[in-house]
C-alpha cells in the first residue's frame, strides 16, 4: 500500500447533502433502542441522576427497556425510570440473566432493523470471577446478524473492561467508529450529562452505503470493502469514489494529508487508535508493524498541520493562550489548537505506548478503560460548551457568521485615532483589533463556541470593581458598580481572565487598584463603529463580562453596567474626570442604543408615561425597574434634549417616590425605623431635665439603668414635641451602599441637572406619602409637603424611633454617676451624739442605723447630705451597691488608713505621700485633687478630737 498518495474521504451524512432529492429516498431504516440497566444497589448513588437523563434523552419509540438486579425486568407503559432505585431492584448484581432476557427480546425484533443496544452498569456483577465463563455457557449472541450498534457506559473505575469487550464482540454489527466504552471514573450529575450528550450523537445509526470503488478503512489494514457507514473516514488510491447506493452516483472529494484539519486529524486519529487497541486487547494478534505504519502517518499528518499553522501544535501550553500580549488574532489560533490538540497527544501517546510494547489487556480494569474511552474524553471546554442552553452551539455559529458579515459590510474609519483609548496592557483599542476584517474572519475560524470567544476576544474599555449580587447571572440590573481604576485606567478582558477576574494593579506605595470587571466606552468619533458594536456576538460578550453566563445573551447587560457606572460617578466629585466620564457614558449610550426599538420604546414611556414605565416590568427577569435603570433613561432624556430642566424637578420626585415605595414594599419594616427627631442645642438640654427629673433618685446604677429601660419611652413620648426639634429619616435607610436604592444617586442627579441642592429636609415628606398611600397610586396622587401633623402621628405610633434618641441614655448614664461622685467625693463622719441628732432632724429612727462609732460611718445608709437617699436606712447589701456607684474610683480603705495616720502623728503632708505610695495613681486616678485630699484630712483630725474629747 503506497501510504505517501493516500487519498482521505469523509463518508458524508445523506441529511447533509439537501442539493440531492434523491437522498431522501434513502431512509435509515426503523430503529429499535434496547437498554440494558443495573439497577443493583451499587448503582444507588447516581440512579437519580442516571435515572434522569435516560428519560430525557431516550427515544421513546421502538424503546425496549430492561432493568436488572438480582432478576430482570422489562418495563412496560411509558418505559421510563422511576427515581427510586427500589421500584426496580436494589438488591444483588445479576448481569448474565439481563443479557439472556435480552437475547429473547432481540430475537423478536425484524432482523431489517436498525438496533441501538445502551448498556448502562458498574459491572459489580455478585459473582465476577465466573462471569466470563457464565457469559460463554448461557449467551447465545447475536445470531441472527442483526445490525446492532452496542454502547457500552461503564460506572466508576471498577468496571471491568472485558466485560464489555465481551458484550461487544457477541452483540456489535455495526459501526465500527462507536466507542468501545464510554466511562464514567467519578460518579456526578455533570458527568452524567456529558456523557448522555456525547452518546447521541451514536443512538440513531448510521446508514450503510455502496461505493463505485474499494477503499481502505484503515491505512496500516490491507482489507478492502466497498460497503461504508456515513460519518466513517476511509481511504482511496483513485480520484473517483463515488456513493452508488440506491441508484445515487454522488461524486466526493478527496483529502490530502495536508488539507486535514485540526477536527479531521482528533476524528480519524480516533478511529485509527481505538482499531489497534480492540484488535490487540481481543488478542487477535500483536501488531508492531501494524502501530508503527499508524504512527508514521499520524506524525507525517502532525507535521503538515504544523507547518500550516506556523508552531508546533502539540507543544502549546495554557499560559501560551493566556498571554495577554499577544494579539486576539494569535490567541484565537493558540487558544484553539490548546483545547482540541490535547486529543491528538493523547493518540500519539497511545500509538507510541503500543509501539513500546505496553499491551492494553495487561493493564488494570480501570487503565484499559480509560485508554479505550481516549477520543470519548468531554474536555472542560467542551464541558461547558455542551451545558449551554440558551443559546447552543449551533446558535453561536449563526450569530459568528453574523458578526463576520458585519464586519466584511462595514464601512468605518481606520485612520480614526480619537476614538476609544488603548488598553495598558495591549496598547490596542477596539478598532485596532478590527483593523484587517480579512484577517478577523480567518481568525474567527478558530472560535468554535461563544466559550471560545469569550476567553479569546479583548474586549477593551475602562477597568471597575462591581458587586454581582445573586441573582446577578439572569438579571444583568443586580450588578453595583463600587469602584473605578484612577491609574490604569484602561485594559483588557484577556488580562483580566487570565487572572480569574480578579486584578490588582500598584498605583504607588502600598495602594492597589482591584478590578474584576470591563466597560467599553466609547466617543462621537467612534460612530462609524455602531454595527459591530450592536451586533449580537458583542452583546453576548457584554454579557459574559457583566454577568459572567455565556449561555444566554441579554440585550440589556451592556446597559445595566453604563447605568450602574453613572450611579457612581454621579457621587464623585465634580472633577473634570467625572464630566468627561458622564459624556462618555452617554455617547456610548447613543452609539449602542439609539434608535433601537426596545430601548426606544421605553424611553417614550419614561418621558411621557413615568408612572407605568416604573410600576410595570420591562423585562421577564426584572422583579422590578431598577433604580440606575431608570435614572440612566432619564439622564439620557435630558442629555439628549428630551427633558427640558424646568420639568427636571418632576422626575426627581417620580424617581423618589417609586424608590421608596419599592424599598418600603420589600422592607415593611422600616416604617418603624425610618423617622428620627433631631433635637437642636437648647432641645437637648431640655430633654435631660425631662430625664433627670425621672432619674435622678435611683439608688445605685442597675437601678438607674433598670428604670432608663422601663420609663425611657413614657418620657421621651410626653416630651418629644414640647422641646425644639425637627423630624429626619434615618441616613442608613437614605444612604446604605448595600441598597439598590441609594438616594444620594438621585441628589447627585438632582445637582448635576438643576446646579443646587437637593433640600434633604423634604425626605421626610415622601416618606409619609409613600406610607399613607396605596402603592399603584403614589406616583399618581400629588405629595402634600405641610403634612407634619401626619409625620407627628407616625413617630407617636412608632416605637423603635426613640431608638434614634438613645444615645442620650448613654449621656444620662454618665451624668447620674457624675452627680453621684460629686456628691459623695467628701463626706464628714459622724459623733454617735451628731449621728443621733441628725436622725433627729431628718425624722429617722435612730435605732435602724448600723453604726460604727469608731470610724464614724454608717454601714446601712448614706451620709452624703447632697444624696437622695441620705440617712434612709435599708438592707445592707442593698447599701453596697449603693457604694459601688464609685465604679473602682474610691480607694479601697481609705478613711480607716487616713484615721489611722492621723493617730500616728503624721501631718498632712506626709499623709498625702503615704497615700501616694500606698494607693497607685492617688488622687487623680480616684477623681480627687491634692486640695480635696488635705480638705478631707482637716475633716478627718476634727472629727478625731471629737472622739478623744468624748473619751
Amino acid at each position: 500500500m503506497d501510504q505517501n498518495n493516500m487519498n482521505l474521504y469523509k463518508i458524508p451524512f445523506l441529511e447533509e447533502l439537501t442539493k440531492n432529492e434523491k437522498t431522501a429516498t434513502i431512509n435509515k431504516g426503523n430503529l429499535t433502542i434496547i437498554g440494558v440497566i443495573d439497577a443493583s444497589g451499587s448503582m444507588s448513588n447516581c440512579w437519580g441522576w442516571l435515572a434522569n437523563f435516560w428519560n430525557k434523552s431516550i427515544p421513546k419509540d421502538n424503546l425496549i427497556a430492561i432493568t436488572f438486579s438480582n432478576n430482570p425486568t422489562v418495563l412496560k407503559d411509558n418505559k421510563e425510570l422511576n427515581s427510586d432505585i427500589g421500584r426496580h431492584g436494589g438488591g444483588g448484581t445479576e448481569i448474565v440473566p439481563a443479557f439472556v432476557e435480552f437475547e429473547k427480546q432481540l430475537a423478536n425484533v425484524p432482523v431489517q432493523n436498525n438496533i441501538t443496544v445502551i448498556f448502562i452498569s458498574d459491572g459489580q456483577d455478585n459473582s465476577v470471577k465466573t462471569l466470563d465463563t457464565r457469559m460463554k455457557n448461557q449467551l447465545k449472541g447475536n445470531l441472527l446478524n442483526h445490525r446492532i450498534n452496542f454502547i457500552c457506559l461503564g460506572v466508576e473505575k471498577g468496571f471491568p473492561t472485558n466485560l464489555a469487550m465481551n458484550l461487544r464482540e457477541l452483540y456489535h454489527r455495526g459501526d465500527p467508529q462507536i466507542p468501545a466504552i464510554y466511562l464514567i471514573e467519578y460518579s456526578s450529575e455533570q458527568a452524567f450529562f456529558n456523557k448522555f450528550e456525547t452518546m447521541k450523537s451514536y443512538f440513531y445509526p448510521a446508514r450503510v452505503l455502496q461505493l463505485n470503488q474499494y477503499v481502505n478503512l484503515y491505512p496500516y489494514d490491507e482489507q478492502i470493502t466497498k460497503e461504508v457507514f456515513e460519518g466513517q473516514w476511509c481511504i482511496c488510491y483513485k480520484n473517483d469514489l463515488k456513493i452508488i447506493s440506491d441508484g445515487l452516483n454522488i461524486q466526493l472529494d478527496s483529502i490530502k494529508e495536508d488539507q486535514i484539519t485540526i477536527e479531521d486529524a482528533i476524528d480519524i486519529f480516533r478511529s485509527w487508535v481505538q482499531n489497534l487497541q480492540l484488535k490487540i486487547i481481543q488478542q487477535k494478534q500483536q501488531l508492531p508493524e501494524q502501530c508503527q505504519q499508524c504512527l508514521d502517518i499520524m506524525r507525517r499528518i502532525i507535521g503538515h498541520l504544523n507547518a500550516k499553522l506556523g508552531f508546533d501544535i502539540l507543544t502549546i501550553t495554557q499560559n501560551d493562550i493566556l498571554n495577554s500580549d499577544k494579539s486576539f488574532h494569535v490567541r484565537a489560533k493558540e487558544g484553539f489548537v490548546y483545547k482540541y490538540c490535547t486529543k491528538l497527544l493523547f493518540f500519539i501517546n497511545e500509538i507510541e505506548a503500543l509501539m513500546k510494547g505496553v499491551d492494553p489487556k495487561q493493564l488494570s480494569e480501570f487503565e484499559q478503560a480509560k485508554r479505550l474511552m481516549i477520543g470519548t474524553i468531554t474536555g472542560k471546554h467542551l464541558q461547558k460548551a455542551l451545558a449551554l442552553k440558551g443559546i447552543t452551539i449551533e446558535e453561536f455559529q449563526i450569530i459568528k457568521q453574523e458578526f463576520i458579515e458585519i464586519l466584511k459590510n462595514t464601512q468605518f474609519n481606520q485612520q480614526n485615532d480619537q476614538g476609544q483609548e488603548r488598553s495598558v496592557i495591549t496598547l490596542e483599542n477596539f478598532r485596532d483589533i478590527l483593523r484587517d476584517p480579512v484577517q478577523m474572519e480567518e481568525s474567527m475560524k478558530y472560535i468554535k463556541s461563544q466559550y471560545d470567544f469569550a476567553e479569546t476576544f479583548p474586549l477593551i474599555g475602562q477597568g471597575i470593581k462591581v458587586k454581582r449580587f445573586e441573582g446577578s447571572q439572569v438579571n444583568p440590573w443586580l450588578v453595583n458598580v463600587i469602584n473605578f481604576a484612577k491609574q490604569n485606567k484602561v485594559i483588557d478582558s484577556g488580562y483580566l481572565i487570565k487572572n480569574n477576574f480578579q486584578v490588582q494593579l500598584n498605583v504607588g506605595g502600598q495602594q492597589q487598584e482591584e478590578i474584576n470587571c470591563i466597560l467599553p466606552l466609547f466617543n462621537e468619533t467612534d460612530q462609524d463603529l455602531q454595527p459591530i458594536l450592536r451586533s449580537r456576538i458583542i452583546k453576548l460578550l457584554m454579557t459574559f463580562m457583566v454577568q459572567q453566563n455565556v449561555d444566554t445573551l441579554y440585550e440589556e447587560s451592556y446597559l445595566a453596567l453604563l447605568a450602574n457606572s453613572l450611579t457612581y460617578i454621579l457621587q464623585e466629585p465634580d472633577t473634570q474626570w467625572k464630566f468627561e466620564h458622564l459624556e462618555l457614558i452617554y455617547t456610548t449610550i447613543k452609539i449602542i442604543y439609539s434608535g433601537t426599538k426596545q430601548f426606544e420604546d421605553y424611553l417614550n414611556k419614561i418621558i411621557n408615561q413615568t408612572a407605568q414605565a416604573l410600576q410595570g416590568k420591562d423585562q421577564e427577569y426584572e422583579q422590578f425597574i431598577s433604580l440606575s435603570k431608570a435614572i440612566i433613561y432619564i439622564f439620557y432624556a435630558f442629555r439628549s434634549g428630551l427633558i427640558q430642566v424646568q420639568d427636571f424637578e418632576k422626575y426627581i420626585k417620580d424617581l423618589i417616590v417609586y424608590s421608596i415605595s419599592i424599598f418600603y414594599s420589600r422592607n415593611p419594616q422600616i416604617k418603624n425605623s425610618c423617622f428620627k427627631t433631631q433635637l437642636s442645642k437648647e432641645g437637648e438640654i431640655k430633654q435631660k431635665e425631662y430625664l433627670e427629673k425621672y432619674f435622678q433618685k435611683c439608688l445605685y446604677l442597675k437601678d438607674f439603668r433598670y428604670s432608663l429601660k422601663k420609663d425611657f419611652k413614657k418620657v421621651i413620648k410626653e416630651s418629644a414635641f414640647q422641646v425644639d426639634s425637627s423630624i429626619e429619616i434615618n441616613d442608613n435607610i437614605l444612604y446604605n451602599v448595600d441598597s439598590k436604592f441609594d438616594f444620594k444617586t438621585i441628589e447627585c442627579l438632582y445637582q448635576l441637572v438643576l446646579k443646587k441642592q437637593f433640600d434633604i429636609s423634604q425626605y421626610k415628606y415622601y416618606f409619609s406619602h409613600v406610607f399613607n398611600n396605596k402603592q399603584h397610586e403614589v406616583l399618581t396622587k400629588p405629595i402634600d409637603f405641610t403634612a407634619d401633623d401626619q409625620i407627628k402621628q407616625l413617630i407617636s405610633l412608632n416605637e423603635q424611633q426613640y431608638n434614634n434618641l438613645d444615645y442620650l441614655r448613654q449621656q444620662m448614664e454618665e451624668k447620674y454617676l457624675q452627680i453621684y461622685l460629686e456628691t459623695h467625693i467628701i463626706i464628714a463622719p459622724f459623733t454617735k451624739q451628731e449621728l443621733i441628732e441628725e436622725c433627729e432632724k431628718k425624722g429617722v429612727n435612730f435605732q435602724q442605723i448600723v453604726f460604727n462609732e469608731a470610724m464614724g460611718i454608717t454601714k446601712n445608709c448614706c451620709m452624703a447630705k447632697k444624696c437622695p437617699f441620705y440617712l434612709q436606712p435599708m438592707e445592707i447589701y442593698v447599701f453596697r451597691k449603693h457604694l459601688h456607684n464609685w465604679q473602682d474610683l474610691y480607694p479601697r480603705g481609705f478613711h480607716g488608713f487616713v484615721l489611722q495616720n492621723i493617730e500616728q502623728g503624721y501631718s498632712n503632708d506626709e499623709l498625702f505621700k503615704q497615700a501616694e505610695m500606698k494607693y497607685n495613681g492617688f488622687p487623680e486616678k480616684f477623681g480627687g485633687t491634692k486640695e480635696q485630699s488635705y480638705q478631707y484630712f482637716q475633716i478627718l483630725r476634727e472629727f478625731s478630737k471629737k472622739q478623744l474629747q468624748q473619751k
